[in-house]
């Protein structure tokens, strides 16, 4: 039996619908930095300004890879509830804890940066995207031992959210369920880290050089989602 991929980001938004994506990109040709952009490149082929559209498309694509599920645990490694567990004098390293969550939610915000870039050279200012994601939980069951999450038990889940630039709504996602693991392994274990959020480095630029007066986006800084912070409903 297949097991299906788990739901990132892409899936989350809906991203990868061409209908969904159509009206995202329309949104973006209403802010002041796509319209700059414009402007800048307005003597350039029909060819190259088609293409800063799709070049910002696809980057942002590349910072919705993160899957949800990554969310949920940088969500309950940050819940101030598990740092007694850091404590040995009253959780030794053998003791093995089940620690049982009702109702809770998952916040999280992720703000990337992308530059057009036009023969080595910025064109125009930074998009700048807010990327906002609420989920809900109607139960989770976490297995604790020496200071890290080393399983996890998942009930029904639901997500909404959305990505805006300029305070223009590009993607937006209604409340309804998510598809999560029902059971979550984590090898060696998680380390809890109490009022902090789990980071991932996002995939690094491919060596080759762009070819010349390409447009092509940079990602100025390495931007993970980050403020994820649970609270019990």
């Amino acid at each position: 039996m297949t097991t299906a991929p788990e739901m990132t980001l892409v899936q989350f938004f809906d991203f990868d619908n061409a209908k969904a994506r159509k009206e995202g990109l329309n949104a973006l040709y209403g802010t002041q930095t796509m319209r700059s952009a414009q402007a800048l490149l307005a003597g350039a082929p029909q060819l190259l300004q088609n293409y800063v559209a799709q070049s910002v498309t696809e980057a942002l694509a590349e910072a919705l890879r993160f899957k949800v599920s990554e969310l949920v645990i940088a969500g309950w490694s940050n819940r101030r509830e598990f740092a007694k567990y850091l404590d040995q004098t009253k959780y030794p390293r053998d003791e093995i804890v089940d620690h049982v969550l009702g109702k809770h939610e998952i916040f999280s915000s992720h703000k990337p940066r992308l530059q057009i870039m036009l023969d080595g050279s910025p064109i125009g200012s930074e998009f700048e995207f807010e990327i906002s994601v609420k989920l809900a939980l109607e139960a989770a069951t976490l297995r604790v031992q020496d200071g890290r999450m080393m399983f996890a038990r998942v009930g029904k889940a639901t997500g909404t959210g959305y990505i805006k630039c300029e305070d223009i709504t590009l993607f937006a996602r209604a409340i309804k369920p998510i598809g999560l693991p029902q059971t979550m392994s984590f090898g060696n274990g998680l380390a809890i880290v109490p009022g902090k959020a789990a980071a991932k480095e996002t995939a690094e630029p491919a060596k080759d050089g762009p070819a010349k007066d390409t447009p092509t986006t940079e990602t100025p800084t390495k931007d993970a989602p980050t403020d994820a912070d649970a609270a019990a409903a």
